[in-house]
């Protein structure tokens, strides 16, 4: 985002300097990306993943830090980075995101007056958080249109000691919803007024961001995600968990069950009446632009049928996304089907990846 918005932390970390590498710690995974700037746009180096130990990441708050260490540095052991400053990212629970309409007679006073007004909107104790915010606009009177973050400063720590103790440097912290945004728009260009709408639908988690003119007009984060899936496998065939992940993502081979199919069918409606329902709320209570498409990214977006049945549910259009339409890579490194099946999940890392390279 050219107005730096996905970067809100940056002014709490410090300055970032020529990285270009996105690092995504989700609640099932650790996914790096790293970018470098060409003369035609950014170009795919690394893309790599290694999968955490069950329970590591609960509520998107790291439990079991050493797992989490261990992981980075065994990603780290399969991949020659040519720096290792990153970009990495929070949400859940622990993040809380405002936007605001102040009055300000002076602007000077701005940041003193957006952190004493969002004592009262924030669900933790002031002393608990570290926030940033962000100016949107500001009208010709006194007025100012801002968005709050704030994020618990023990997930916050426990997250850069994290990559810290794996020999990486945080330089940025973003939200989640920004990098999706960020990945979306690098990818998508809306036309001024137009608004869509952005799903990333992860292992625990599904999060929706309505972006219109470059700002993030309404985010939601539900608690559904791909183990949801996961787990009426286990319960139905009497599987263990990594034996009814590997039937969902058809990675133990040969072919699917009868059973798994309707599975993952009730699991696509089910996804696209929670998108429907969150869709619903925001028009119900906003008066903004209307919603030209969705665009679905994560893991669980690969789930068979998952685009017909939100396209039927909210009666937009639906596609997966795509984040190497404006991302170029080496066909000899990276074959197609390599990047047709790491889009999906790449997503966020690359957000995070052209958010580091903003500072570039």
């Amino acid at each position: 985002m050219g107005g730096g918005l996905s970067g809100i932390f940056r002014g709490i970390l410090g300055g970032g300097g020529k990285s270009a590498i996105g690092l995504s710690i989700g609640s099932s995974s650790i996914k790096l990306v790293e970018l470098k700037k060409s003369k035609n746009g950014w170009k795919l180096l690394h893309f790599g993943m290694v999968a955490l130990p069950p329970d590591c990441i609960v509520n998107r708050e790291i439990v079991n830090p050493v797992a989490v260490t261990e992981g980075l540095k065994a990603l780290l052991s399969q991949l020659k980075l040519q720096t290792r400053q990153v970009c990495i990212s929070l949400s859940g629970n622990s993040l809380f995101l405002k936007r605001m309409q102040l009055e300000v007679p002076n602007m000077k006073e701005l940041q003193d007056q957006v952190f004493w007004e969002a004592e009262q909107y924030l669900p933790f104790d002031v002393s608990e958080v570290v926030m940033d915010y962000q100016l949107l606009s500001k009208g010709k009177d006194s007025s100012a249109d801002v968005l709050l973050v704030a994020v618990k400063r023990s997930v916050l720590d426990t997250y850069m000691g994290c990559v810290e103790d794996a020999s990486l440097q945080p330089t940025i912290v973003d939200a989640e919803f920004f990098a999706i945004q960020n990945a979306f728009e690098a990818n998508y260009p809306l036309q001024p007024g137009e608004s869509a709408v952005v799903v990333d639908i992860g292992a625990t988690a599904m999060k929706l961001v309505v972006v219109k003119d470059g700002v993030p007009i309404y985010t939601k984060d539900s608690a559904l995600g791909g183990q949801n899936l996961t787990a009426e496998i286990q319960k139905h065939l009497q599987l263990s968990f990594a034996d009814a992940e590997a039937l969902k993502t058809g990675s133990g081979g040969g072919a699917v069950p009868q059973e798994v199919s309707d599975l993952m069918s009730i699991m696509a409606e089910n996804l696209g009446s929670e998108i429907k329902r969150t869709l619903d709320f925001y028009l119900a209570s906003s008066s903004g632009a209307p919603l030209t498409y969705v665009i679905l990214a994560g893991g669980a977006s690969k789930i068979p049928g998952l685009s017909r049945a939100v396209e039927e549910a909210v009666q937009l259009p639906t596609q997966v996304m795509n984040p190497f339409n404006a991302v170029s890579y080496d066909p000899a490194v990276f074959t197609q089907d390599y990047v047709n099946s790491i889009g999906p999940i790449a997503a966020v890392p690359i957000g995070l990846a052209l958010r580091a390279g903003m500072g570039a």
